[in-house]
């Protein structure tokens, strides 16, 4: 493969950005996608004409303007036809992707469960299963991710949306079979559809089947508040609750357990960081907002014009699709000096991770608890850590990025005093 900088042409560089088998190293790309063209046009975008922003401003200004939207037909890129029926039916029911009205109601209900007040107090139950993940871990070499990226989310919304510990396995297949289709739909094989449908199907008969339980039986805890409204004010129905709840599930524990596992990669490549880290205990919080700077797991998000608008001396027209690569805005040197350094000490990063505007992620504050939370508890517990080699295997496609695996070494893990 060409180097980044021997292409000459917006159109050959996103050839490579949304190729099945795109770089994990996808940075470089991206640095000389916004060379060539920070908002650019592209006439048929897997069937429809689309602008796509790598540019830090560009990015922020659309996600931010109030003519952008995002928008059922943002999902078009998506669909495979009739055989990712059951996918798409569930995806336009996401809260993401309602109309402006139906997604402030929705997000409404079950917004108070996310507050940075509300989260806070699940900081305890996350350093406990930090702690309790560790001291599972075998000594010698383990897969990180595996063992203890993925499973720390998971257990905490879980236990938030009052799921029963004993049904958490039925949500990992799923869960892995619905984010992999979650995939622009032409990159997708027939295996990859037909575990997607599979997964959706799962969760609308488990999730209707809980509803119904929580209706008999309602208790202290996030289904049971979106059954009775207790936080907005308006009951949703079954199939709101359906879909707010896979939502939920999806990005409460996938995009946190990707952040876990290529945050630590990161740390343990660059030493001096990872070193800073277990002196400076203190500089968690801001380190957490650097690393998903530097590495996020969302790449990409979308927006449809409701109106026109000017964006970088540009005309985007009403009903105008926007793809935003988060990525590329985050590694922007004119909005981060010297982009491509991990600096756990740099202040004033101006990126937004989480999104911005209304459609703001609605679990940031608990993720960057967790994060934070993972974090500690590596640097504390096993100072000696190292990768077990320098090469990744990336998971995930254009939207979402992660590792497959993270396999790592500790031969001295610090016990933990139950």
């Amino acid at each position: 493969m060409r180097s980044a900088e021997q292409l000459d042409t917006p159109e050959a560089v996103l050839a490579v950005i949304f190729a099945p088998n795109r770089p994990g190293d996808i940075y470089p790309w991206y640095h000389r996608l916004r060379a060539l063209a920070p908002l650019h046009h592209v006439a048929g975008f897997h069937g429809q004409p689309a602008w796509i922003a790598s540019s830090w401003s560009a990015v922020h200004r659309i996600a931010r303007d109030p003519r952008m939207r995002s928008d059922p037909k943002t999902l078009d890129i998506y669909s495979v036809g009739e055989a990712g029926r059951g996918f798409d039916a569930m995806m336009r029911r996401l809260m993401l992707f309602l109309p402006r009205t139906d997604h402030d109601r929705v997000r409404a209900t079950v917004s108070a469960s996310f507050t940075p007040r509300a989260v806070e107090t699940h900081r305890r139950l996350a350093r406990q299963v930090v702690d309790r993940l560790i001291d599972d871990l075998a000594e010698g070499h383990f897969d990180l991710v595996r063992d203890f990226a993925y499973p720390l989310p998971v257990f905490i919304i879980c236990r938030m949306m009052g799921i029963p510990h004993e049904d958490v396995p039925l949500f990992i297949g799923w869960a892995h079979d619905f984010a992999a289709r979650g995939d622009i739909g032409p990159r997708l094989g027939a295996e990859a559809i037909r575990a997607g449908e599979a997964a959706t199907a799962g969760f609308q008969d488990y999730f209707a089947r809980l509803i119904a339980r929580r209706r008999r039986d309602p208790g202290d805890d996030l289904m049971s508040a979106m059954i009775a409204g207790r936080a907005g004010g308006v009951a949703l129905t079954d199939d709101e609750i359906v879909a707010a709840a896979v939502l939920l599930l999806q990005a409460g524990h996938s995009t946190t357990a990707d952040l876990i596992g290529m945050g630590t990669r990161h740390l343990l490549l660059h030493p001096d960081q990872w070193r800073l880290l277990i002196e400076r205990p203190d500089i968690v919080a801001g380190a957490v907002m650097e690393l998903l700077r530097y590495d996020s797991s969302v790449q990409m998000s979308h927006r449809v014009a409701v109106e026109d608008f000017e964006v970088e001396g540009r005309t985007i027209r009403k009903d105008d699709l926007c793809l935003l690569l988060n990525g590329a805005a985050n590694r922007d040197p004119a909005a981060v000096p010297d982009p491509d350094r991990l600096d756990l000490l740099r202040t004033g990063i101006n990126t937004a991770p989480f999104g911005g505007g209304p459609y703001m992620c609605l679990g940031q504050y608990l993720a960057r608890v967790e994060l934070q939370e993972a974090f500690l508890g590596l640097t504390r517990r096993m100072p000696d850590l190292a990768l077990c080699g320098e090469d990744a295997v990336y998971a995930g496609g254009v939207t979402l990025r992660g590792l497959a695996a993270l396999p790592v070494r500790s031969d001295r893990p610090h016990r933990h005093a139950a």
